[in-house]
């Protein structure tokens, strides 16, 4: 996988654990389910949302959460840890729409940006392991300029539109999938 490839990879990574993080919660509000998604998202507790995920989809939305594993298929001899601490997730404008709700269902819609804010020195020092790991150049200059371009590419921000389904079970206002618009 050439930089562009990898820098792709971790993007496309970061915005299918956004899309999906957008989902679900134990509140007693379905609206307000989904605001605690995205705040779990934003503070980087990805390892909560299996907990929060109906008893259906639980496999599912833990998968899609493991950005350790995403990221080591995308991008092997990547440190996910190291990489999710050398970025700051925003959601910044976000809007949220309940579309459906009965007793037992719901249907909430998000939209807004996700933007991403990357500790250049962290990265740097990441993206070094990361490109020699897969035989790529990792000299400073090379390393200097992936990393620029993935501040660059982040910061433009990424859009998000998705419909999440809600479901009451135990109580609780819980996440049993999205649907990404298209």
């Amino acid at each position: 996988m050439g930089i562009n490839g990898a820098r792709r990879a971790l993007l496309a990574a970061l915005v299918v654990v956004a899309l999906a993080a957008c989902s679900g919660g134990t509140s007693g509000d379905p609206t307000a389910a989904v605001k605690d998604m995205v705040n779990l998202v934003e503070t980087k507790q990805f390892s909560k949302v299996a907990d929060i995920a109906c008893a259906a989809q639980k496999e599912e939305v833990a998968q899609k959460f493991d950005l350790g594993s995403t990221l080591a298929t995308a991008l092997p001899g990547v440190d996910a840890a190291g990489i999710t601490d050398a970025m700051i997730i925003k959601f910044d404008p976000v809007a949220y729409k309940e579309l459906e709700k009965s007793a037992d269902k719901a249907k909430v819609q998000v939209s807004g940006t996700m933007t991403v804010t990357v500790d250049k020195v962290k990265m740097t020092d990441l993206m070094k392991k990361v490109l020699a790991a897969q035989g790529m150049p990792a000299d400073d200059a090379t390393v200097g300029l992936v990393v620029d371009q993935m501040v660059t590419e982040f910061a433009q921000g990424q859009p998000l539109d998705s419909t999440v389904d809600l479901v009451h079970e135990n109580g609780k206002w819980l996440v049993c999938g999205v649907t990404e618009a298209g």
